[in-house]
């Protein structure tokens, strides 16, 4: 007759007990909340200080190059867009992350698999070789289902904003790249007519000398400004082609086919600008604003799927096959195996490395959150910077261009002198000369102009295709 100790040990008596404790040990494993999936509001100025634009109605920032009227400048952008090197490997990591995506809800899925083994029986006389039909199910539980998904979305809507990043930088660049190249060509046009306004000058001041009305000190002073002129023709000339290289690049294609350089008197173009409002709101459209955003719902569901690896486990397993004895009594004999039932893992002890790991999940969500705010309000500061900057080139270039267009008035004057007999030709070289200096101090103020407006809205996070916002 058994003892009441050993009635207490007994397998049967035991149970409910090791149920409990099992029980009440899953039950102190505890776990801090995951934190919120939303990034945290950022207070945005009612308006910009430091320039004309004020907060109103959102700008349209996906064709924004097109305010400048200029064909050739719209062919060269939707050429880049299809063709980029760039592009085309954002394209290739967005569909990484996409498949990358499938796999991770995959893998909350059942699987089904042929296996095949040898087993030995426990006393170790018998080995057969077991194989068929496994079936394996870990059951998803709210918070793992919802954090393993939340993580995929969030690094697919973080690739889909480096392609926007890419795409901003690929249309900035082509049209920046490609002002540089039209103001070459017309300084290049302009220091061809110096040149030969240098010739005449040398030509006038040779026979004056000859007239004995100038020094030889003029005519070699004429001399060396012509020789001056000549040479500053060739360093446009090279930034042209230096600027057709890098359009080439963008475009994918060193040989492609680029706009014939300007040979007429067209002037650069201006464009309509339009900025009478533009909202602050306008920032969180920045591709680096929503990178950022991402990275805090990343963050927060890696919290989550941490949080998860302290609950219990649950799976559904199953197997269907044969068993063929290799060695032992049974030995060649066959028979159909069939088995199916939960399997459970419950985390009970392991040092507190559940426990760091969530600390250092919630570690990361509070940097993420504090780079987002970072990132607003630094997208803020550069846009007031940009705008302060697009004022102050357009004042230049009104300024230059009154200059320019002043000198041009003056050089008229002297020709209808000259045509009089009050004015000599060097006095209308030199005026003429003049007029052309000011040409190419307004070719500049109008190429900072453009740069200005191109770095206003990629500051916005202005590009082609804009992505739909998460």
């Amino acid at each position: 007759m058994p003892t009441p100790v050993a009635r207490l040990l007994s397998p049967a008596a035991m149970r409910p007990a090791i149920l409990a404790i099992v029980v009440v040990l899953a039950g102190c494993v505890a776990a801090p909340p995951a934190p919120s999936a939303s990034v945290p509001v950022v207070s945005l100025p009612a308006g910009w200080v430091g320039s004309a634009a004020e907060a109103g109605s959102p700008v349209d920032l996906t064709s924004w190059w097109r305010s400048f009227g200029d064909s050739a400048l719209d062919a060269l952008v939707a050429r880049s867009l299809v063709a980029s090197p760039d592009l085309e490997a954002c394209a290739a990591r967005v569909r990484s992350v996409r498949a990358m995506a499938r796999e991770a809800s995959a893998r909350l899925g059942p699987r089904l698999s042929l296996v095949g083994a040898p087993q030995q029986n426990a006393d170790g006389r018998s080995t057969y070789f077991q194989s068929g039909l496994s079936a394996e199910w870990n059951v998803p539980l709210p918070q793992r289902q919802s954090s393993i998904a939340g993580l995929a979305e969030a690094e697919l809507q973080g690739a889909l904003a480096d392609e926007q990043a890419a795409r901003a930088t690929l249309v900035a660049e082509v049209a920046r790249t490609y002002f540089e190249m039209r103001a070459a060509e017309r300084d290049q046009q302009v220091l061809l007519q110096l040149s030969a306004l240098g010739d005449e000058r040398e030509r006038l001041t040779r026979v004056l000398w000859q007239a004995q009305q100038l020094s030889s000190a003029d005519v070699d002073a004429a001399a060396s400004a012509r020789a001056q002129a000549r040479a500053a023709v060739a360093e446009p000339a090279a930034h042209a082609a230096q600027a057709r290289a890098r359009l080439g690049v963008l475009l994918g294609d060193l040989r492609a086919e680029l706009p014939a350089a300007l040979t007429g008197a067209a002037p650069p173009p201006r464009p309509e600008l339009g900025l009478t409002a533009l909202p602050a709101d306008l920032v969180r459209q920045r591709p680096a604003v929503r990178r950022a955003e991402q990275s805090v719902f990343r963050a927060a569901h890696a919290t989550g799927l941490a949080r998860a690896d302290t609950q219990p486990q649950i799976s559904l397993v199953g197997l269907v096959g044969l068993t063929t004895a290799i060695s032992g009594p049974a030995s060649s004999s066959l028979r159909g195996v069939f088995s199916a039932g939960p399997a459970f893992s419950i985390p009970l002890f392991d040092g507190g490395q559940r426990e760091a790991n969530q600390q250092a999940r919630h570690a990361e969500f509070d940097e993420a959150t504090a780079l987002y705010r970072k990132e607003v309000l630094q997208g803020v500061a550069e846009a007031q910077s940009a705008l302060i900057q697009l004022d102050l080139e357009r004042q230049r270039a009104a300024a230059a261009l009154a200059a320019e267009s002043a000198a041009q008035r003056l050089a008229s004057s002297t020709d209808a002198q000259v045509r009089a007999g009050l004015a000599d030709g060097l006095q209308r070289a030199d005026v003429h000369r003049i007029a052309l200096q000011a040409s190419r101090a307004s070719l500049e103020a109008v190429l900072a102009e453009q740069v200005a407006y191109v770095t206003l809205f990629t500051s916005f996070g202005g590009a082609a295709l804009p992505i739909a916002a998460p």
